[in-house]
């Protein structure tokens, strides 16, 4: 399971209230619908529009709302998403169109992945989240099995036509006469979203149970965790098959969990949170260097190693340095959100729809190189010269240029309504369905042209049973979520 583009195999958000932001209150989605209906008839400027609708959304936005935890997702998104297209490297030599990673092609650019593999803040605002979301569904009565399939549901909604689209895509393409390597790439990178999916969507489902040990385990829950990746490590150098994949629920549950101990106001703040910061950057120095860890924290192609694929101690200390950093620069950065409406407003808005540019970032990059590299409309290259660097701000700007109408097609799925709970039977079944189908696509590739069709047959009914089970199409998807 070494497949991966640019370092993302799993690692949302959540796909619960995370996902969607509507922590404490409303979401973002919300609070710029409501914002914008705030803003009267005049003669005003744009500028001024812009400006009321800022203050409008940032009036309307729950004293007790959690500002701080909104900007580090969707930082900690955006810098994947950069990052992704950034890495993105198309060499044609003799007209043969190959595509590579930065990271590959120059190893000295590994060292940037410590800055931008920012995937366990994700998970680490999750677990802040989910803390209180939890808590409030006890206070209501709300069920696991209802609160688990209600944030499945927000999750993987939607996820639905990408992966309608691109299992389409693969035999389509084939069929216009495609070089088959370049459908498997396309359709590869494209799922590189999903990767984190499947994590997400375990975290989810063992949220209850990880609550429960954290209230009686708590620190000692994490340190044993800590211990455990390190043994899956030891395993993993030994060439022990499959054992590899419980890091990434190991690794990635642990930042979940450290968002516990955030809930409970358990973290420590400036200046004590910079010694988190130099402890995990000094324990990741050491392990690269003393203990031969790889130096990459994102995924390489080739089959290269690095410490994503599968995630190893390295990155549990990268994370650690990542909360220490994060809680240092929390003070300052919570006044400043408080004091800029602007700023707010434009968190608020990208927040609402920010699994949605998760989800289709790579298929833009996939537009915008199909236009450009394959059609022979850029300057092709050989090697990573000035040129290919000066040419990077134009190629960002090409892919968010991409990105947008995608945005503004899929947006409405994050804020889809909510149906009634589906039982725990029904719901442990949906998990298993859904899951279990995303890995085999996942592990096994989109597209084949050795399969029936192209694509793995046998995963489509799996997925299909999965989604409904969870009630993830249902009526209310065209409709608008009323959660507390």
């Amino acid at each position: 399971m070494r497949r991966g583009y640019a370092g993302q195999r799993p690692g949302r958000s959540d796909g619960s209230r995370v996902a969607r932001g509507d922590h404490h209150g409303r979401g973002p989605a919300s609070l710029v619908e409501s914002g914008s209906r705030g803003i009267r008839e005049g003669r005003i400027t744009p500028i001024d529009k812009l400006r009321k609708l800022a203050e409008d959304v940032d009036a309307q936005t729950p004293e007790e709302r959690d500002r701080y935890a909104d900007l580090i997702r969707v930082l900690a998104i955006l810098v994947v998403v950069l990052g992704h297209w950034i890495a993105a490297v198309v060499i044609v030599d003799d007209g043969e169109v190959d595509a590579t990673q930065i990271l590959v092609v120059e190893p000295w650019t590994q060292l940037a992945t410590w800055v931008v593999q920012v995937m366990p803040l994700f998970f680490l605002v999750g677990g802040l989240v989910n803390a209180d979301s939890l808590r409030r569904a006890r206070e209501r009565g709300q069920s696991s099995s209802a609160w688990i399939q209600k944030r499945a549901r927000r999750l993987l909604l939607p996820t639905l036509p990408l992966l309608v689209l691109w299992l389409s895509m693969g035999p389509a393409m084939s069929w216009m006469g495609v070089e088959v390597g370049l459908v498997e790439l396309a359709t590869e990178s494209a799922f590189v979203p999903l990767w984190f999916l499947v994590v997400y969507l375990l975290v989810i489902v063992l949220a209850p149970a990880s609550m429960w040990l954290h209230r009686r385990a708590g620190v000692p829950l994490i340190l044993g965790a800590v211990v455990l990746v390190g043994v899956v490590d030891a395993l993993e150098r030994a060439e022990v098959p499959i054992v590899g994949e419980l890091n990434y629920l190991l690794v990635f549950g642990i930042a979940h969990q450290l968002g516990y101990l955030w809930a409970d106001g358990r973290l420590p703040g400036w200046p004590r949170s910079l010694h988190l910061a130099w402890g995990g950057f000094g324990a990741a120095v050491l392990l690269v260097w003393l203990l031969d860890y790889p130096v990459s924290m994102v995924g390489l192609l080739a089959d290269a190693d690095s410490n994503a694929t599968p995630p190893t101690l390295a990155m549990v200390a990268l994370t650690i340095m990542q909360v220490g950093i994060v809680l240092s620069l929390r003070g300052r950065a919570d006044r400043w959100l408080h004091r800029r409406p602007v700023v707010w407003a434009g968190v608020a808005v990208i927040g609402s729809v920010i699994i949605t540019i998760f989800l289709w970032h790579m298929t833009a990059l996939i537009v915008v190189a199909s236009l450009t590299h394959v059609v022979g409309w850029w300057p092709q290259t050989t090697e990573i010269d000035a040129q290919w660097w000066l040419l990077r701000p134009v190629w960002l700007t090409l892919c968010g240029l991409a990105l947008i109408p995608l945005v503004l097609i899929f947006r409405k799925l994050e804020s889809a309504g909510e149906p009634g709970p589906g039982g725990a039977l029904r719901t442990a079944l949906g998990i298993a369905a859904t899951a279990g189908g995303l890995y085999i696509l996942l592990t096994e590739g989109v597209y084949d042209p050795d399969r029936l069709a192209g694509i793995p047959l046998a995963t489509v009914p799996l997925l299909a049973a999965g989604m409904v089970l969870l009630k993830v199409v249902t009526r209310s998807s065209l409709g608008s979520s009323n959660d507390p």
